[in-house]
């Protein structure tokens, strides 16, 4: 994954109206849609650029969301919001396009979309939130803007600016929306570049968002949400927020009454699905963002104590494992695994309970339990990337290294690649003193994250360590290092980065 840099050369292109762009870029960095009845939008933004540019800027801009945003790396919250993306593309005819969902730690009602199928949710708005539905229809919003290629359409409008340029402004937009410092900031470039034209380029964001909206609803339908969930969500964020800064998304993806009014009509001739979770993790994920939230364990086990003693009995349960989590987090082992029990005993094969009760086993000293609980729910659910990831973390804190190295083969066999596996992988090389190969495993770690260039640089140094006799390794470096070397040289292309040799 990466995130945008700066171009290093203007031509005359790059010089026309740079407003155009920034405005067009502001007014679409938030927003994005999904579609099962995809319009035909021609060939013109592909011939401007292509889906594999823009994959390689989404690459670019995902490594500056992670260096500028605090974006959660729990792998049960990601596990889930790939979860919750994938259910909607599965419904939207969008088959063959990449989308990466993630959550960012941040208080601000907020979602946002970049290059390449890069959508990011804010914890802020997985809060105010109260329903999956409600949750779904921000993600299927934003899942259309990408499905549509709206960015690079907007672009394209643009007259033809470099995409360099472009990449570096809407990620700087997208990015300092995030902030409120980043937003003053984008402000000040917009009034010093702003010109001609703005009533047409407002027109055109419009017709985007309202195509979002109406193919976010198809896409909500499809995958059995109530589409109504879109209209009620935004009428009542519109109404709530007021002046509070906090609700972003109403800044960066302007709510009318009319569009509200447009899309409820749309939302009426789309069947009413039964509003119910894909698998009753809603709740839960959402009291484990607040946990990651609050980033006090004392201010949120409060919180949930507090609201469990008046809660209705649909949210007891999910309040009752926020509380475990928080009292987890103080260190009161017994406390936490008192409120878990209770959960287990109505639902013992649900992973999110199991996790937790692995992770307060490992806590209290009860390793042996802690393995054992993992290993049992792994053979129910075998490759389960959260299970997995939470099981060779205790096998290393138990210096079972070996192990971990073996089950993390596994899965790769079975699964797609994953950051934090590689991580965990390289740690445990390490623990064996195995340089080579931790540095190997460094270095795909740092490619998951699109990191490119500093994953080159662990192939050198794994390069340098390889026994002169192991030819087959060293021919193994040398095909990764020509892989990713390309992969570098079409980023720096693609994004207008300086030359810099990896």
């Amino acid at each position: 994954m990466s995130p945008p840099p700066r171009a290093d050369t203007e031509t005359p292109t790059t010089r026309r109206r740079p407003g155009r762009l920034l405005l067009l870029a502001a007014l679409f960095a938030g927003a994005a849609i999904a579609a099962v009845d995809l319009p035909n939008i021609g060939d013109s933004a592909e011939n401007y650029l292509s889906t594999t540019e823009e994959q390689t800027l989404g690459k670019v801009f995902m490594r500056n969301v992670r260096q500028s945003l605090r974006v959660v790396n729990d792998p049960e919250v990601e596990a889930y919001i790939q979860s919750l993306g994938y259910r909607l593309v599965a419904s939207s005819g969008t088959q063959g396009r990449q989308f990466t969902y993630f959550v960012v730690n941040d208080p601000a009602i907020n979602a946002f979309a970049g290059f390449g199928g890069y959508i990011g949710v804010n914890t802020g708005l997985i809060l105010v939130s109260e329903s999956e539905a409600e949750l779904a229809a921000v993600v299927a919003h934003e899942t259309a803007h990408v499905a549509q290629r709206h960015l690079a359409r907007a672009i394209e409008q643009s007259s033809r600016m470099s995409a360099p340029m472009t990449a570096a402004i809407i990620a700087a937009i997208i990015l300092g929306s995030q902030t409120n410092q980043g937003g003053q900031i984008g402000e000040a470039a917009l009034a010093a570049t702003m010109a001609g034209s703005i009533q047409q380029q407002i027109n055109f964001t419009r017709a985007n968002e309202w195509e979002a909206d109406r193919i976010g609803m198809q896409f909500l339908a499809g995958a059995g949400f109530d589409p109504h969930a879109m209209p009620d969500f935004f009428e009542r964020l519109q109404k709530s927020s007021y002046d509070n800064l906090q609700y972003s998304f109403l800044y960066t993806h302007p709510v009318t009454t009319e569009r509200i009014a447009d899309s409820r009509n749309r939302a009426e001739q789309l069947p009413r699905a039964r509003d119910a979770e894909t698998n009753g993790n809603y709740r839960l994920i959402r009291a484990k963002v607040r946990v990651l939230q609050d980033n006090n364990p004392q201010k949120s086990a409060d919180y949930f104590e507090k609201t469990l003693a008046s809660a209705p009995t649909s949210e007891r349960d999910a309040l009752a494992y926020g509380y475990a989590l928080s009292l987890l987090a103080l260190g009161r082992e017994d406390d936490a695994l008192a409120q878990l029990r209770p959960l287990i005993g109505k639902e013992p094969e649900r992973i999110a309970y199991q996790i937790l009760l692995g992770q307060i086993q490992l806590a209290g000293g009860q390793t042996a339990a802690a393995l054992a609980t993992y290993e049992r729910n792994l053979r129910l659910y075998p490759y389960n990337l959260p299970l997995t990831t939470r099981y060779v973390g205790a096998l290393l804190q138990a210096n079972q290294a070996e192990k971990a190295l073996a089950t993390i083969t596994g899965y790769f066999r079975q699964r797609p690649p994953d950051a934090e596996l590689y991580s965990l992988q390289a740690r445990a090389a390490s623990m064996l003193g195995r340089t080579t190969e931790m540095h190997l495993a460094l270095a795909e770690h740092h490619y998951q994250l699109g990191e490119t260039r500093t994953a080159i640089e662990q192939l050198r140094i794994a390069q340098r360590g390889t026994p002169a006799d192991d030819d087959r390794l060293r021919a193994r470096i040398e095909a990764r290092m020509t892989e990713l070397q390309e992969a570098w040289k079409a980023e720096r292309k693609v994004s207008g980065e300086e030359e810099k040799k990896p």
